[in-house]
């Protein structure tokens, strides 16, 4: 089981949809998630929610893109203030 995250910080797969975040981090060091920085997915970029299911929809630069669970799980994001 891995340590907890600090707190404020949570994974992409469990934010709520809706919700503006940041991302603080993508998984370092797995193959999948060189997808994800080729989506456009980096440290520190804007990112909100629209959709949750099997896949995750999420707005990156004025565009949706559809992740599946397993790599919203990679995803670290913090909520930014309104």
């Amino acid at each position: 089981m891995s340590a907890p995250f600090p707190a404020g910080i949570l994974t992409l797969a469990r934010a709520r949809v809706g919700e503006r975040l940041r991302v603080v981090t993508i998984c370092p060091d797995c193959p999948e998630c060189v997808r994800l920085r080729e989506l456009g997915f980096q440290d520190r970029m804007e990112v909100r929610k629209v959709s949750d299911g099997a896949a995750i929809i999420c707005s990156l630069m004025g565009n949706r893109v559809a992740i599946g669970r397993d790599l919203g799980e990679h995803v670290r994001v913090e909520k930014v203030a309104a």
